[in-house]
């Protein structure tokens, strides 16, 4: 029988195996191989990606052997050993199990892929090994393995998210915190700096910054993941305070009804700048105290009015909400258009429509455009709520802006909660479908210069979190919209 040869990450250790070998006995031997596979087949995956680059460390990242098509053929026995969490569990701990590892476990473990020394995930590896070395390997390398994932920010929504449920099916950690380690922002920095030139040139940024973002995505996704901070948490801490305690009466009285948001990755949990974000917060708090008042997202990632007219406004209406609120980047006269055409569909239909007269996204980076946006939502009978000037004035707003420079934290998330939870129960003023005063605009576009020029991560230093740009130079900052 032929013998593949599998080396373990962060070891010089090669370990023959047979591809069609019993596996090993139950406990933290299979942990171990059920780790090294999506390891293994991680890096398939990552190795294809290296070959559409320009020419990286062939020991690392090798150029023809093997084929694609092998490379791909692990991926996909990946993509089905993350549909047997449960099934995995079982037998790895020895009891009765309808998983098969001769499948696709037994496969990746055989690949004929070497794993270097200085690969990514061994540099992380090692790192933690030493800054944690009273925790078995599997579990070192169950966190290494989410790190290793991360680093292409291309799998954040789906393979990451598969490998964080297999391994919390399987009582594997997921963030460092579980490893006894610190999770401030200062912390990832610092990891990020001895993490910085360990490892082979790869398809990925490894800058100090990179490996901060990282260590940030996997501890707040871990967190969210394991239930330990996620919008159910944020929604009864925020129930418990007492300006939000004093509105529960109110939520509660609350007519049954339907509330629809398009919006941006402002409003969409599954993003690694917050535990959640303020719209399902809310929906969360509404679950709690009035289920009959209904929520349903449609969202995307940098969602644009013109790509929301397109993929979700007649599903929305189809949808007979009474109320909507708009959460769009407007950057061009399409998206204007689209914007004015979605304002007044949903006014014909007899909807309530709102929108904010700023988020502090990238879009108001340009105050004269965004006070065109702010007349075609007034020309559309959309009502304007103004958050600006509160989220200028909050004592926390150093804190809003993530490591990324365009989302926002949870300290913001928290604020905008309570103005979107107001703005339900109709107790903050909307500039409604009347004019939008001269002194509403140019209170809006001072509290979009005041709050960029105190939240910038270079003007601003001694008093936030110190963020390591990738680049001093203006011209690599990151002023894309929402992703």
């Amino acid at each position: 029988m032929l013998a593949a040869l599998l080396v373990l990450p962060s070891s010089d250790i090669s370990v023959p195996l047979a591809a069609g070998s019993e596996p090993r006995a139950p406990g933290p031997a299979r942990w171990e191989q059920l780790v090294a596979a999506n390891i293994v087949a991680v890096h398939a995956y990552q190795i294809l990606l290296a070959r559409k680059q320009p020419i990286l460390d062939a020991s690392c990242w090798p150029a023809t052997s093997p084929a694609d098509e092998e490379l791909e053929a692990l991926v996909a026995h990946q993509t089905a050993l993350m549909n047997s969490g449960d099934a995995a569990k079982t037998w790895a701990s020895g009891g009765t199990s309808s998983f098969q590892p001769e499948r696709d476990l037994l496969p990746l473990l055989a690949a004929k892929l070497s794993l270097p020394k200085n690969l990514p995930v061994n540099a992380v590896t090692a790192y933690l090994s030493e800054k944690a070395p009273q925790h078995p390997r599997h579990e070192i390398r169950a966190v290494a393995n989410l790190y290793q994932t991360v680093l292409e920010i291309e799998r954040d929504g789906d393979r990451l998210q598969d490998l964080f449920s297999f391994y919390i099916r399987l009582g594997l950690p997921v963030y460092v915190g579980q490893l006894g380690l610190p999770g401030s922002d200062n912390d990832f920095l610092a990891a990020g700096r001895l993490l910085q030139g360990r490892s082979c040139a790869s398809p990925f940024d490894l800058s100090a910054a990179a490996w901060q973002i990282a260590g940030r995505k996997i501890w707040n996704w871990g967190e969210k993941n394991l239930h330990i901070r996620d919008a159910n948490v944020l929604a009864g801490e925020l129930l418990a305070e007492p300006d939000v305690h004093a509105l529960q009466p109110t939520m509660k009285a609350l007519p049954a009804q339907r509330i629809a948001v398009i919006g941006h990755s402002f409003t969409m949990d599954l993003h690694w700048a917050s535990p959640s974000a303020f719209v399902p917060i809310v929906t969360a708090m509404f679950a709690r105290e009035n289920p009959n008042v209904q929520f349903r997202q449609f969202q995307g990632g940098g969602l644009t009015s013109s790509r929301a007219f397109k993929n979700f406004y007649q599903d929305a209406l189809a949808w007979r909400p009474n109320t909507v609120l708009l959460v769009l980047s407007n950057r061009t006269d399409e998206d204007l258009a689209s914007l004015r055409k979605m304002g007044e569909g949903l006014r014909a239909a007899g909807v309530r429509v709102i929108t904010f007269d700023d988020v502090f996204d990238s879009d108001s980076n340009e105050p004269a455009k965004h006070a065109q946006e702010l007349e075609a939502a007034r020309q559309s009978g959309i009502e304007i709520a103004p958050v600006s000037a509160i989220l200028a004035a909050s004592p926390a707003r150093s804190l809003f802006r993530c490591l990324d420079h365009v989302h926002m934290t949870e300290p913001y998330h928290r604020l905008m909660a309570k103005q979107w939870l107001k703005l339900i129960l109709n107790l903050e003023p909307a500039t409604r479908t009347g004019r939008v005063s001269g002194d509403v605009l140019d209170a809006t576009r001072a509290a979009i210069l005041v709050a960029r020029l105190r939240s910038s991560p270079w003007s601003s230093r001694v008093q936030r979190t110190e963020i390591l740009p990738r680049s001093m130079d203006a011209g690599n900052l990151d002023i894309a919209g929402p992703e």
